[in-house]
């Protein structure tokens, strides 16, 4: 992988893993929202050879406003190399010998390569000394330096200034993990003045994004499938497959990368996940958003993240229902073991997570649940909270196949397993699809929707 080195300007390549951990040590990585005039790896080989160019990348000057003749991505990045030099502007106590940027950094061209990075770029922005965060929308000082820039024609505009929650650096698939993974982060604005750290503005992080402050120190283990996808559901990216492969890291996992199958690899992410976190019901706690025409009898998987926008708040507890065979993926579908038939074990009785079974459905109670409006039983010598929003999803049988019709919450009164709800009748499978033929349909339609707006 390559790094640029902020002494000589080269990028230079370095193979040995051990060596190139050490380098990351003295590196800082580059988080930034791509403008229209960025850098690639062949573009700034070209740039750093001419002259003029250079001295632009050695002395980018007191803004980052690019001038005419000059690449605003050669800018960027030179003030990006500014800053690693000069630990005092930049908040830190050492200088760097390296900066990374996923522009100049990465060699596109070479399949091998981009896809040996996505795969690892989780990794690489949790190993460098510090992630520098550019947010080309935001001004720690409106009034500090002209708000001007030229547009294509010529004219003077000035750019749509927003606060610091406003950026739409919070709004990119990529940078969700940008911003998870790094144990230091620091934000600048568009002149680069240095704004904050992540810790320093950890509760206007929150309010940007909705994640929770100890998922926001690095610490994530305890969220879920379904409440790492609600924070990729507002997001998007230039690129529909993306919104998947944006997620490896958070996920720590990894799948081939194949640009051109559009909605396909976020089922391609979901199927990866069933076979890494089999106890993780929460993948199946997705929710039909208000689309046209309305999403009715389809798939255990979701079509697309946005689906999870509302699951934000699920927990996990594995240990709280009666033991269920794991579900398990097959070439057609998912298969859940259920009962030949429903023992009745009185009011609030279940058997292996089935808690009511009416002719062809099955309402199937996952392990997750989220909080809820409880009242407080005593329980011998303490007094807990027993009410609980259980997440269940509704299967039903049409024309000989199962389908998911709706995830619904039900208010439920926490009670100990008891020994009864283990022992029940003779078992079959079932076998949901995955996906139905509307799903992808479906799919297509919340991509499009998400994609309306510009990316800017």
């Amino acid at each position: 992988m390559r790094l640029l080195n902020v002494k000589t300007c080269e990028v230079e390549e370095i193979k040995d893993d051990s060596k190139f951990k050490a380098a990351l040590k003295k590196c800082a990585v580059i988080s930034h929202r791509w403008g229209n005039h960025e850098l690639s790896f062949q573009h700034y080989r070209e740039q750093i050879k001419d002259s003029s160019q250079k001295r632009t990348f050695l002395d980018p000057g007191e803004t980052s406003i690019w001038r005419e003749g000059e690449s605003e991505g050669l800018l960027k990045a030179a003030r990006a190399r500014m800053k690693a030099k000069d630990p005092e502007a930049a908040q830190r106590i050492k200088a760097l010998d390296y900066i990374w940027m996923d522009t100049c950094c990465i060699n596109k061209e070479d399949s091998d390569e981009l896809q040996e990075t996505i795969n690892s770029m989780f990794r690489l922005y949790n190993s460098a000394a510090v992630c520098y965060v550019h947010l080309a929308d935001v001004s720690s000082k409106l009034d500090g330096y002209q708000d001007l820039e030229k547009d294509k024609q010529g004219g003077i505009v000035k750019p749509k200034v927003g606060s610091f929650e406003e950026s739409v650096w919070f709004t990119r698939g990529w940078t969700l993990q940008e911003l998870l993974a790094p144990k230091t982060v620091h934000f600048f604005d568009r002149y680069w003045r240095f704004l904050g750290t992540k810790e320093t503005l950890a509760a206007r992080i929150q309010t940007a994004t909705g994640i929770d402050a100890q998922s926001l120190k690095g610490d994530f283990s305890k969220a879920c499938i379904a409440v790492r996808m609600s924070w990729l559901a507002g997001r998007k990216t230039a690129r529909i497959e993306d919104m998947a492969y944006c997620m490896l890291g958070l996920f720590e996992i990894s799948i081939p990368i194949r640009y051109g199958e559009r909605e396909a690899a976020f089922l391609r992410l979901q199927q990866e996940l069933i076979k890494e976190r089999p106890l993780d019901e929460s993948i199946f706690a997705w929710r039909s958003p208000q689309t046209k025409p309305k999403m009715t009898s389809c798939g255990l998987l979701a079509p697309w993240p946005t689906c999870f926008l509302e699951s934000k708040h699920l927990t996990i507890d594995s240990w709280k229902y009666a033991p269920r065979t794991p579900y398990k993926l097959a070439n057609g579908g998912i298969d859940f073991e259920v009962p030949d038939r429903l023992p009745h074990y009185g009011n609030g009785a279940e058997w292996m997570g089935i808690v009511a079974r009416v002719r062809k459905n099955y309402w199937l109670k996952l392990n997750c649940w989220e909080p809820g409006a409880g009242t407080r039983d005593t329980v011998g010598a303490r007094n807990r909270l027993r009410t609980r929003n259980t997440i269940t999803i509704h299967l039903q049988k049409k024309n000989g196949v199962w389908r998911r019709t709706d995830c619904e919450t039900w208010k439920h009164r926490w009670r100990p397993r008891s020994s009864r709800s283990i022992v029940g009748p003779k078992t079959h499978l079932i076998q949901i699809p995955q996906q139905v033929k509307k799903d992808g349909e479906w799919g297509r339609i919340l991509a499009e929707t998400a994609y309306l707006s510009p990316l800017i």
